[in-house]
């Protein structure tokens, strides 16, 4: 079957915002790295619908919405799996709506080619994030705009120095956040759910803190190694207040969108769910 790069090279056009023939390539690699093929893609920014109509030309049987914040004349009657809406992406209420009415079995693939502005991006993705299929792709598109002094939420690029403060080693690295930098880069979080939900990150009493910090000192864990019973005890008293914190913790925690893996090309961020 021709790919989505062969068809968007016979079909290009000079437009100067299309995309990338480097995008397609991408998509045909990510797309079907696990031989999965989308039933159901959710394109959010149309434009003049060139990469919609590419879409439908590769994935015939899939149902296809398009969105966008204005609808333009575009000619689909040659590709009956479109439906073309109108629909602002930071419209969670509407938003939530078409993907409960057009994907109630779920969504295999989205690609965002809307706003390129990071906070509106994120609203969108969390919103349609539920409506995911276990294995599908989020694509972000353009998230380079982050790097860019004359974007909406851009600025530009400096490089942050990291290293010990004052003797003391740094809990952050700083990094370059503006806009879709920093919504593609929050993204990474979400593939380490396991790790932000894991008992050991919740809080602790005094007593606790201060050993686990103690035994953060060489001697006297090497104190503790040699202790088993004086060990044991230090656990039990990290451990218990732990354990109590777990169930509330677990409750009071929003549920948080998983992701298998989160990839970064030049112009393209790519999340699979878990």
């Amino acid at each position: 079957m021709t790919s989505l790069y062969n068809l968007a090279q016979a079909s290009i056009s000079t437009d100067s915002v299309t995309k990338p023939l480097s995008y397609y390539e991408i998509y045909d690699r990510e797309i079907t790295e696990e031989n999965r093929y989308p039933d159901a893609i959710l394109e959010i920014g149309v434009h003049k619908g060139e990469s919609t109509k590419i879409l439908a030309a590769r994935f015939p049987a899939a149902r296809i919405v398009a969105l966008d914040h204005r609808l333009a004349d575009i000619d689909f009657s040659g590709y009956p799996n479109i439906t073309y809406l109108q629909c602002d992406q930071t419209d969670s209420t509407a938003l939530d709506a078409i993907c409960n009415k057009h994907f109630a079995a779920g969504i295999d693939l989205v690609i965002d080619d809307a706003s390129h502005i990071g906070q509106f991006s994120s609203i969108t993705f969390h919103t349609v994030f539920p409506h995911l299929k276990s294995g599908a792709l989020y694509i972000v598109e353009d998230w380079g705009t982050g790097y860019w002094p004359s974007w909406t939420d851009g600025g530009r690029y400096r490089l942050a120095r990291s290293g010990r403060v004052g003797g003391r080693i740094r809990k952050s690295i700083p990094s370059h956040d503006l806009g879709m930098v920093g919504f593609v880069k929050s993204l990474i979080d979400f593939t380490a759910v396991d790790d932000i939900t894991d008992r050991r990150a919740a809080s602790k009493g005094i007593l606790s803190s201060l050993l686990v910090f103690l035994s953060g000192i060489p001697f006297l864990r090497r104190v503790l190694e040699r202790a088993p019973r004086l060990k044991s005890l230090c656990l039990a008293v990290t451990d218990g207040p732990t354990r109590k914190a777990d169930a509330i913790d677990k409750q009071a925690a929003p549920e948080l969108p998983r992701l298998a893996s989160v990839k970064y090309y030049r112009g393209v961020c790519v999340a699979r769910k878990a």
